[in-house]
């Protein structure tokens, strides 16, 4: 099987995204701005494998966020079918408030890297606060 990477939303499971769907911005604990997001793998083992998450401006390419990371552990992914599941990353916003960002379409990008494979996969969603 051929190695590879899906980006998408979801806690607790996966949630493919497409282009142009809505993602809902979440207000932190700490006072920040973020979307939760989760990765599925296949045809790579996910033990070492390193994930760096960022968003850029759809229509600008400007960086709208801070690269957040995880290092990938065979205990910290949920076994799949044909793969693996990482649920439950972030992708934190470096804005001054959802002002900034809601109903912006904004690409989410992730970047997978290990010693034997590198790959990278991105959606452009519409950024929404369904919560008021």
């Amino acid at each position: 099987m051929e190695a590879s990477l899906g980006l998408g939303t979801g806690l607790t499971r996966w949630r493919a995204l497409a282009e142009g769907d809505p993602i809902e911005l979440v207000a932190g604990p700490q006072g920040g701005w973020h979307v939760d997001v989760s990765v599925r793998g296949a045809g790579v083992e996910s033990e070492g494998l390193r994930l760096d998450y960022y968003a850029i401006d759809a229509e600008s390419g400007d960086e709208l966020s801070f690269v957040t990371s995880s290092q990938l552990t065979e205990g910290g992914v949920l076994p799949a079918d044909e793969g693996w599941f990482r649920l439950g990353d972030r992708v934190v916003f470096d804005i001054d408030g959802p002002e900034d960002v809601v109903g912006r379409d904004v690409c989410l990008i992730v970047e997978i890297s290990g010693a034997a494979w590198e790959d990278e996969d991105q959606r452009c969603v519409t950024i929404i606060d369904a919560l008021p």
